[in-house]
């Protein structure tokens, strides 16, 4: 199985100004280093969360060693019923299914649907046929994700994450701390985005 990005956001969720206003700082000197952490720190909630934050494109491909390994029963992997196959996308909430290719082929809008399973967002594909265990087919997914579709849209409690993580990333910039990077202040903001309520 493997993720690539293949659209970035069209911007951050933090903006360089509200950025240095938030860290007091009235020069230019740091605005590659500012740019650059807000970016990485960005990257950094979705990690935790397991969420994209502002929207963006990804292309989820299933070889055919993945496809193999299908099973019965509610996972984080791709399962099999009959004629239905189930993959749980990753980096959800899903905006929109742009394509769906099993080998060559392309399947049509009608031929697949997503649902949301057990706090997972599972593309659901009919794939006409039975499927044995011993199939060898392969499988590529792109699709839109994001827990919004404009910067404006973004809930505030993820803007002060950000903003908090850039701010504790530039204050310890000449320094390597192990422990005590995410704040207790963080994960309170972050909670109401984790489907387990635990860090």
């Amino acid at each position: 199985m493997q993720l690539n990005l293949i659209k970035k956001p069209e911007s951050e969720i933090i903006s360089l100004q509200e950025t240095k206003n938030y860290l007091r700082i009235d020069h230019d000197f740091d605005d590659t280093l500012i740019v650059n952490t807000i970016k990485s720190t960005r990257e950094a909630l979705e990690s935790i969360i397991q969420k994209s934050i502002l929207k963006q494109t990804w292309e989820y491909a299933l070889d055919k060693c993945s496809i193999c390994n299908f099973d019965f029963g509610e996972s984080d992997y791709p399962t099999i019923f009959c004629d239905i196959i189930k993959i749980p996308l990753p980096k959800p909430p899903i905006i929109k299914i742009v394509s769906v290719m099993i080998g060559e082929k392309e399947q049509k809008e009608g031929k697949y649907s997503v649902e949301k399973i057990n706090h997972k967002f599972c593309l659901c594909i009919s794939y006409g046929k039975s499927i044995s265990h011993r199939n060898r087919i392969s499988i590529k997914v792109v699709y839109e994700a994001g827990i919004a579709d404009k910067v404006e849209n973004i809930p505030y409690q993820l803007k002060l994450a950000n903003l908090m993580l850039v701010a504790n990333a530039y204050q310890e910039r000449f320094s390597y701390k192990q422990d005590g990077v995410i704040s207790q202040g963080v994960k309170q903001l972050l909670s109401p985005f984790l489907n387990l309520r635990i860090f």
